[in-house]
């Protein structure tokens, strides 16, 4: 019977940490350019997994993000020309955060996300 019983509680766990481990983050970015909008992509990623999105002749930005209670936390690598970025950002569900940064041509360069369900 305990046997029988920890075998459960076994798989139990394995399933709940399995289907935690592949729930899905759907981001919305905005990014700028001088003030102006670039792109407004919506992005659906499994937590842990890796997402991109490239705008021709401006940057690539892949984000890695983890869920933990209403917090998302995003992990990014961003090549910008001959710069190398590696910020991290911690966003409240459904309120923005902000990376910014100057292009080697002077641009300011924005991506603000947001976490929505």
């Amino acid at each position: 019977m305990r046997l029988r019983l920890f075998v459960v509680c076994v798989l139990s766990l394995v399933w709940v940490c399995s289907a935690t481990a592949q729930d899905s983050v759907r981001l919305r970015f905005q990014i700028v350019k001088d003030g102006a909008v670039l792109a407004n992509p919506e992005v659906s990623v499994g937590q842990g997994s890796v997402g991109r999105i490239e705008i021709k002749d401006a940057f690539t930005c892949e984000f890695t993000p983890t869920l933990r209670d209403s917090q998302v936390s995003l992990v990014f690598d961003i090549t910008a020309g001959e710069k190398h970025l590696q910020p991290r950002l911690v966003i409240e569900r459904a309120e923005p955060g902000t990376v910014s940064w100057t292009s080697a041509s002077g641009a300011v360069m924005k991506i603000t996300v947001v976490a929505v369900r």
